[in-house]
């Protein structure tokens, strides 16, 4: 994986030989793979450290729990290779810092908002609650979305120097470089990548049009 690209391609599948394929044909030119529960549920914590002999593996499986479940998990990915996870916020402070004690040196992405429309009925009210908690607590990063260009730039302002992770690229509405353009460090993206008839094709394309963004404001 290249620390060049801003782009972390989600692999929301199924089928771990798929995930095993797409990651060794796209891995050379993105910053990190984010796998979900429906590729761990059928391969198991093992993919972990498999996709891991690629570069960095982000676990988002959105932690939700006490404190003391919310570690037994953390531990699992970091024992299994996992460079980064993804948690709740809303469960609370000490739900978080049991999250990121566990992680140790693995960092930690907290979501204080998502990109589908409901986020909007409960989670984006409390936004930037989340965001100053996590914030108080050390997070690594956050998760923001790349499709509602004003919570992102509010969580921009907010989070100054905080690492921000926008999903809701492509299928879900979002441009990435517009995301990072109001604010987010490294974009998301999924569907349009893994469903594309030319999945390495889409990665350049992606990151063209980023590398474009950061270039005129460097």
């Amino acid at each position: 994986m290249t620390d060049n690209s801003r782009l972390i391609v989600a692999l929301d599948l199924k089928v771990p030989d798929k995930a095993m394929e797409l990651a060794r044909e796209i891995h050379r030119e993105i910053f990190a793979i984010k796998i979900n529960w429906p590729l761990l549920m059928v391969a198991g914590v093992g993919i972990i450290r498999e996709l891991s002999s690629y570069g960095r593996v982000i676990c988002d499986l959105k932690i939700a729990d006490i404190p003391n479940t919310n570690s037994l998990i953390t531990s699992n990915v970091k024992e299994n290779g996992g460079w980064g996870i993804i948690t709740h916020a809303f469960t609370g402070s000490d739900s978080l810092a049991a999250v990121i004690e566990a992680a140790g040196e693995m960092k930690v992405f907290a979501v204080v908002s998502m990109s589908h429309p409901g986020s909007d009925q409960f989670i984006n009210s409390v936004s930037m609650d989340l965001l100053e908690m996590a914030m108080k607590e050390k997070i690594s990063g956050v998760i923001a979305p790349g499709n509602d260009l004003v919570m992102l730039r509010r969580i921009r302002n907010a989070g100054k120097g905080l690492m921000i992770l926008s999903p809701g690229i492509g299928v879900q509405g979002g441009n990435p470089a517009d995301a990072i353009r109001n604010g987010s460090d490294y974009v998301i993206a999924g569907r349009s990548i893994y469903n594309s008839e030319d999945p390495l094709g889409e990665v350049r394309r992606i990151n063209s049009a980023v590398s474009s963004v950061i270039h005129r404001s460097s």
